[in-house]
């Protein structure tokens, strides 16, 4: 690893990089399991006192705040290197998938310790409606994270390896530098007023849950910070309550009302055998004959194991809704075709499907331990700021839109009970369909 440039890192007692400090492996990781897992505490106390002998030789004040240069301001070859040394060589140049697994958990979880403790604005938005962070599903969400470094059944991996994936992890390197930074100021050897201020977006803001409607999540923080992770950009700085079936009911109709036009959504569902599992919808859901929306959609497992699934480009059956057709679905879906969805949600509410096979999604795996499953909870997120109409667009739907399209959910219904909206025969047809 090349020499850190020592000079950059900051000290509340303005002391040199060169100045000798007394500290002991046992004794500092000891003071760390306070404030960071212990795992995480002993990797790094390791990689400190590993290179001193004996260990109770003094060292340097930056030999002590390596790890905090290296994660805070090191080049990627200095994080590689760092978090090569930090966990255990199995042979030359490989490391086991399970150290790493081991490390990365360590890390979220001292992160989650982190955010709880300090209560951030973003933090508390979910915390108070009573989000969690179990470690079953802290663990799913290390396995998820590092499952682009290894291929199929493998066991080991290179540096090289590792390099690439923390490239492709810029979420996990946010937490961790944020990780460091809160150690090094709890420890008294850097001042918050040295460093920026924490202001990741690792999590969304929560909005919209009514406060006195007894909902209880069924998602946990960490599965939340995998949607937010592969959302688009433009997508994860919020998330806005739309539905959820505990709290409005078990209604095809009430949920249909409550998406449509509402822009990007997130559709999250839990099934008979407590799968897990979601898809994201860039565009707006609507009523139409045939598939719509565009390549960034998404589908995702969250539980028993985290996965994403983005789009090959082989298809565009991103999105389909339809309702009160003889001779087409009526339903949700996503990705697939007819008949053998990646995702269904049937108008007859309750009744799912997830086929085994998919070509509109990359690497897909059925979502459902059933192919034919049945919804246990459903909710649907919107993300992002909602969409706004200008004046010139609101003009346009209230010329090409009857009074009914004002209560979808009143639309909806009456679709559903097979009554006939005869005010539908009497507009343009509409030429995207």
């Amino acid at each position: 690893m090349s020499s850190p440039r020592l000079s950059a890192l900051p000290s509340p007692c303005h002391v040199t990089s060169t100045h000798f400090i007394r500290f002991y492996p046992n004794t500092t990781q000891e003071s760390w399991t306070s404030i960071i897992d212990p795992h995480l505490a002993k990797c790094t106390a390791n990689f400190i006192f590993e290179k001193i002998h004996p260990p109770s030789s003094a060292i340097t004040l930056g030999s002590y705040a390596e790890p905090y240069y290296v994660v805070e301001s090191g080049t990627i070859d200095e994080k590689t290197n760092f978090l090569a040394a930090s966990i255990q060589q199995a042979h030359t140049n490989q490391y086991k998938i399970k150290e790493l697994e081991h490390y990365v958990t360590a890390v979220l979880k001292s992160y989650l310790k982190m955010e709880s403790l300090n209560r951030s604005e973003l933090f508390k938005s979910w915390i108070c409606h009573g989000f969690q962070s179990a470690d079953r599903t802290i663990c799913a969400l290390s396995k998820g994270l590092i499952r682009s470094i290894c291929q199929g059944e493998d066991t080991y991996f290179n540096i090289l390896q590792l390099e690439h994936w923390l490239q492709i992890n810029p979420y996990f390197l946010i937490m961790w530098r944020e990780v460091f930074i809160n150690l090094y100021i709890k420890s008294s050897m850097i001042t918050s007023k040295s460093i920026c201020t924490l202001t990741s977006n690792t999590i969304p803001l929560l909005e919209g849950i009514p406060t006195d409607s007894n909902y209880t999540p069924i998602l946990d923080i960490p599965q939340v910070i995998f949607l937010n992770s592969n959302l688009p950009n433009e997508y994860r700085n919020k998330w806005r309550f739309l539905f959820s079936s505990k709290i409005m009911g078990e209604s095809f109709s009430t949920m249909l009302g409550k998406i449509v036009n509402r822009g990007a959504t997130l559709l999250v569902i839990e099934d008979e055998d407590h799968y897990l599992f979601a898809g994201f919808s860039p565009e707006s859901w609507s009523l139409k004959s045939n598939f719509y929306g565009n390549e960034s959609s998404m589908l995702y497992t969250l539980s028993p194991a985290m996965r994403c699934f983005t789009s090959t480009g082989y298809n565009d059956h991103y999105q389909y809704l339809n309702l009160n057709q003889q001779t087409m679905p009526n339903g949700l879906g996503m990705g697939g075709q007819f008949n053998y969805w990646a995702l269904w949600i049937d108008s007859n509410y309750g009744q799912g499907q997830s086929s085994e096979s998919c070509t509109t999604y990359r690497d897909y795996v059925q979502l459902s331990k059933r192919k034919d499953f049945r919804i246990c909870n459903l909710e649907a997120w919107g993300v992002g700021d909602e969409p706004k109409y200008d004046d010139s667009e609101e003009t346009e739907d209230a010329v090409k839109n009857s009074i009914l399209d004002i209560n979808l959910e009143d639309k909806v219904m009456l679709q559903l009970g097979g009554k006939e909206l005869h005010s539908e025969g009497l507009r343009e047809p509409d030429m995207g369909l």
